[in-house]
């Protein structure tokens, strides 16, 4: 579906609702926001982008769709028992059938949503990986996004502790990946292929670990958490690539099972190459900062914030002068 498509079909479902045409097929967007069993049918209540609220009838024979997921759904106008009524014929999810950018103004709608749009997002991490010159780190990194990247792009970083929105966990790895860009011209003994694989790969695995819409862990992300199941995924794919041996595969690995940096903060094992070592910084240090850039938001000038509990629950001063003041001289 092309964006212009896209935009038609969630910015004028108002007129459906007034037209209402008996046997007429229409295709609705909106999210989910009620689902309860009735007589015949599930009666799923949508909340459409314009602010309405649409009953749609789904015969029991379908799984009922999530709660507070965005879907768009094939309905046909019928009449039941005197009343015009909307009956689901098939429902799918937008990111499936919407690009990157007509998604995220749709979750951007509806939650709050990194600053940064899937789309652009996407581009920043297709530009990185064509950085990489390594075939056997390129080929590995580039299927496990390519595989993901539906997901990657939508998810939070994270369920609580820091970008906990949607679109998180892409804003998150970006943001490191400029950082690290600024630290391999400096240090030049870094290697780069290793480095921007890694913190592209390093919390990929957080789509199976937990489930953002329903606030809560899955079963493996709670027993195994997403720096083992991210090794093993790197482990599946480079069997299937014939480079189990390689020793670019172990040091891939040695990087995601130790960028928490301490045992006691979930790693592994600790830090033992560069690259893991500055990963462990750059992934701290992004978690902390935005945390804190985003409690400053809140924060009135000349005074401290609220405590910012990565940091130990301390609190931060908000200056009375920034360095916009400076342009404006």
């Amino acid at each position: 579906m092309n964006s212009k498509e896209g935009k038609k079909m969630y910015k004028n479902q108002s007129n459906i609702l007034k037209e209402k045409k008996i046997g007429q097929k229409y295709q609705l967007i909106g999210k989910v926001t009620g689902i309860n069993q009735g007589e015949d049918f599930y009666n799923t209540t949508i909340s459409l982008p314009e602010g309405k609220c649409v009953n749609i009838k789904l015969e029991p024979q379908y799984a009922p769709p999530l709660k507070d997921k965005i879907y768009l759904f094939t309905v046909v106008c019928a009449e039941k028992k005197e009343d015009t009524v909307f009956i689901c014929q098939e429902y799918t999810l937008i990111e499936n059938v919407l690009d990157y950018q007509q998604t995220y103004e749709l979750y951007s709608h509806f939650f709050h949503c990194s600053p940064v749009s899937f789309a652009l997002v996407d581009e920043i991490i297709q530009t990185y990986l064509d950085k990489i010159q390594n075939k056997i780190l390129k080929e590995i990194t580039t299927n496990l996004y390519l595989k993901n990247k539906t997901s990657f792009l939508i998810w939070p970083a994270a369920l609580k502790t820091h970008h906990n929105y949607y679109g998180g966990l892409g804003y998150h790895t970006t943001n490191m990946l400029k950082s690290a860009e600024s630290f391999v011209q400096i240090h030049s003994f870094l290697n780069v292929d290793l480095l921007y694989a890694g913190i592209i790969l390093h919390d990929m695995a957080k789509i199976e670990e937990f489930d953002f819409s329903q606030k809560k862990y899955l079963k493996e992300g709670s027993l195994l958490g997403h720096l083992v199941l991210g090794s093993n995924n790197i482990h599946e794919e480079a069997l299937k690539l014939g480079y189990q041996d390689k020793e670019e595969v172990t040091l891939l690995k040695h990087l995601l099972i130790s960028h928490h940096g301490l045992l006691e903060y979930g790693a592994s094992k600790r830090p033992q190459t560069s690259e893991a070592l500055l990963l462990w910084y750059l992934d701290d240090i992004d978690a902390k900062l935005t945390a804190l850039g985003e409690l400053l938001e809140k924060t009135t000038s000349g005074e401290f914030s609220e405590p910012l509990s990565a940091v130990g629950k301390r609190n931060f001063y908000k200056p009375l002068f920034n360095d916009k003041d400076n342009d404006k001289e």
